[in-house]
């Protein structure tokens, strides 16, 4: 590997690690942004846009899987769907 493919992939790299650190979280893809991924990796949001296509590639580099779909409607269907608790009767 050359200089150059080295610093691509030292950079790709930075940028993932940034990006798994702010999505920990459960929940925190929508505030993980491009603007606050590049921030945390101390690069511009160029660079993020020069090794990856979008917040949805980042996401699949640095979690391994597709992006969570998050929203009102997917929120209440979740919820709907949720089994209920069994309450106790009295006795």
């Amino acid at each position: 590997m050359n200089r150059r493919q080295l610093a691509k992939a030292q950079t790709r790299a930075r940028i993932i690690a940034a990006a798994q650190k702010l999505w920990a979280k459960p929940g925190s893809y929508e505030d993980g942004t491009i603007r606050v991924i590049a921030t945390a990796a101390g690069m511009s949001t160029g660079a993020i846009f020069a090794n990856f296509e979008g917040k949805e590639d980042l996401w699949r580099a640095a979690m391994g899987y597709e992006p969570p779909i998050d929203s009102a409607e997917v929120r209440a269907a979740l919820k709907a769907a949720a089994p209920r608790p069994v309450l106790a009767e009295a006795a």
